[in-house]
C-alpha cells in the first residue's frame, strides 16, 4: 500500500469518527430536543398520534387495514387471535402515474374500487354478513384532529391531487366507500412508524418503543400525558383515558437547530444538495437513503482528486469519464450494503459493481478503499442510532423498570445492511454497558406494522370511540 492510500484512509477515518466520549453530550442533547418538542413546536415535532394505550396481546378480530405509500397500495385483512397470533391476507396494487398525477378524489375512489375488489377475492364473501373496521396507515403529511380526523396539508412522492389538500382524507375515504355500499367504518388514521410499534407490542406485550431504520429513519414510543403540555385545552386529546399517549416522534429532525451533530464537510455537501437543507440533519446521518448518497459523495471527491480509478496515473477523473457516478442518488443502500458485505480475497464484487454499473475498472486498493469508506459511513450511522435509542431509555427511566425493555425495529438497514446491528447493540454497550444490555434490552425485529399495526390501531379506535368490536 502506499503512502498516499495510508493517508486517505486516515483522514476519512477522522473525518467519520464518533468517539465513545461524544455519547453522553449528544444523548443528553437528544433527551433536551425530545423534551422541547413535547412542551412546544420545536425543532422535534413530537406529534401527538390520538392513540391512548398499546394493545395487550389478546385482541381478537377480524380487521381491515391499508397502506398508502409512494408506489403501492395494499390491503390486509388481520384475523387477531389472541395470545399473540394472527393471520393476515393482503393484496397490492401499484399505482399508476395517471392516478398520482390526477384528482385526489378520483385516487380515493379507485381505492374504494380495490378494497372492494379485495374482499370479494380474498374475504369469503364475509363482508356480505360483518361490518369491518379500518385503519388507515397513509404515509403523507396531515394535521391530525383525532383518531379519525386527518386533514392533508400537502402531496409528496409524486402525488398531485390538489383538490383534496386541506380536506380530512379519512372522510374522502369514507365517502367513496358508502357510495360502494361497503359495510365498513374508516376509524383511524396512523403513520408507518405508529403500526410498527403497535404490531410488535401485540406480538411482545411490555415494547413501548419502535423505530425504523431503513430508506428513512422514525420512532413512536409511549408517553406520559402529563409530559405532554403542548396540547391545548381545546383539543381532542388534552386528556387521555389512559393518561398516557404515543409520541410520533419524527426524530429525523434532532439537530436541526442545535447544531449537536458531528458533520463534516461531506454530510455538509450532502445537506447542500438535498432537496430541504437544514432539515431531517439527524436522518441525513443515519437512514439508507442518504448514508449511501454520502457513500457516493465521498467516492465521487477521491476520484476528483486523482485518489481512485486513476491507475499509476493518478490523474483526476471527470464527470463525464465516471458517469453515472457522477450523479446525485446513484449508488442505493442496497448497492452500499453489497459492497461491505464483499469478503472475497481480492473483493471481486466490489470490482464487478463498479465495472458493470459506472465502467470503472478498479485497482484492489481501490477496492479496499471502498469497502473501508462503506464500513465507516455504516458503521457511524449505527452509532447516532443507538443515540437515539439510548436517548429514550435515559428519558422514560426504563432502565429502573423491572421488566426487560423490548425496542421493536424495522427497515432495511437494521435488517439486511451487513453489521448495521452488530455495531447498533456494540454502541450501546458503550454507552450503557455490556452487562446492563445483555440483562435489560431486547432489540427486536418488528412486526408488520401497515398491516397488523394498521389492524390494531382500528382496534384501539372502536374502544375509544365506543364502537363495536
Amino acid at each position: 500500500m502506499t503512502q498516499s492510500y495510508h493517508e486517505t484512509i486516515a483522514q476519512l477515518t477522522r473525518a467519520f469518527a464518533f468517539p465513545i466520549s461524544a455519547y453522553d453530550g449528544l444523548v443528553d442533547q437528544f433527551i433536551k430536543e425530545l423534551d422541547e418538542g413535547l412542551r412546544a413546536e420545536g425543532a422535534m415535532p413530537m406529534i401527538p398520534t390520538f392513540v391512548y394505550e398499546l394493545p395487550t396481546g389478546q385482541e381478537k378480530n377480524k380487521i381491515l387495514s391499508l397502506d398508502l405509500g409512494g408506489t403501492n397500495l395494499r390491503v390486509c385483512r388481520t384475523t387477531l387471535s389472541g395470545n399473540g397470533e394472527f393471520d393476515i391476507v393482503h393484496k397490492k396494487w401499484t399505482i399508476s402515474d395517471e392516478l398520482k398525477k390526477g384528482p385526489g378524489k378520483g385516487l380515493f375512489a379507485w381505492i374504494a374500487d380495490r378494497i372492494e375488489e379485495f374482499l370479494s377475492t380474498s374475504c369469503d364473501g364475509d363482508h356480505l354478513e360483518d361490518t369491518y373496521p379500518l385503519g388507515m396507515t397513509f404515509s403523507f403529511p396531515c394535521q391530525q384532529l383525532d383518531i379519525n380526523v386527518g386533514k392533508l396539508i400537502n402531496w409528496t412522492k409524486g402525488f398531485r391531487g390538489l383538490d383534496v389538500v386541506g380536506h380530512d382524507v379519512v372522510k374522502i375515504l369514507q365517502d367513496c366507500i358508502d357510495a360502494k355500499g361497503l359495510k365498513i367504518t374508516v376509524n383511524s388514521l396512523i403513520n408507518d412508524t405508529v403500526g410498527t410499534l403497535l404490531a410488535t407490542t401485540y406480538k411482545h406485550p411490555g415494547c413501548e418503543i419502535g423505530i425504523i431504520f431503513g430508506t428513512g429513519t422514525n420512532c413512536a414510543y409511549l408517553e406520559d400525558q402529563a409530559n405532554i403540555a403542548k396540547i391545548k385545552p381545546t383539543a381532542a386529546n388534552f386528556k387521555s383515558p389512559t393518561n398516557q399517549q404515543l409520541i410520533n416522534t419524527e426524530w429525523g429532525a434532532f439537530g436541526n437547530k442545535s447544531g449537536a451533530l458531528p458533520a463534516n464537510d461531506y454530510d455538509r455537501r450532502l445537506d447542500q444538495k438535498s432537496s430541504q437543507p437544514g432539515k431531517q440533519l439527524y436522518e441525513k446521518m443515519v437512514s439508507g437513503l442518504y448514508v449511501s448518497e454520502l457513500t457516493r459523495i465521498v467516492i465521487h471527491d477521491l476520484a476528483h482528486r486523482g485518489e481512485l480509478f486513476a491507475g499509476a496515473s493518478k490523474k483526476a477523473k471527470t464527470d463525464q469519464e465516471l458517469g453515472d457516478l457522477a450523479i446525485k442518488e446513484r449508488l442505493d443502500g442496497a448497492m452500499m450494503g453489497a459492497l461491505e458485505g464483499d469478503t472475497s480475497a481480492n473483493l471481486d464484487v466490489v470490482g464487478q459493481h463498479f465495472k458493470s454499473h459506472y465502467n470503472l475498472d478498479t485497482s484492489l486498493g481501490d477496492r479496499e478503499t471502498i469497502k473501508h469508506i462503506c464500513q465507516l459511513i455504516s458503521a457511524r450511522a449505527a452509532r447516532l442510532s443507538a443515540v437515539g435509542i439510548a436517548a429514550l431509555i435515559k428519558k422514560r427511566e426504563l432502565l429502573a423498570k423491572p421488566n426487560k425493555i423490548i425496542v421493536g425495529i424495522d427497515g432495511s438497514l437494521f435488517n439486511k445492511y451487513p453489521n448495521f446491528r452488530k455495531h447498533l447493540e456494540g454502541a450501546l454497550n458503550e454507552i450503557f454497558d455490556a452487562a446492563t444490555v445483555t440483562a435489560k434490552i431486547s432489540l427486536i425485529n418488528a412486526e408488520d406494522g401497515s398491516g397488523v399495526g394498521g389492524a390494531i390501531a382500528a382496534y384501539l379506535a372502536c374502544k375509544q370511540l365506543s364502537h363495536k368490536i
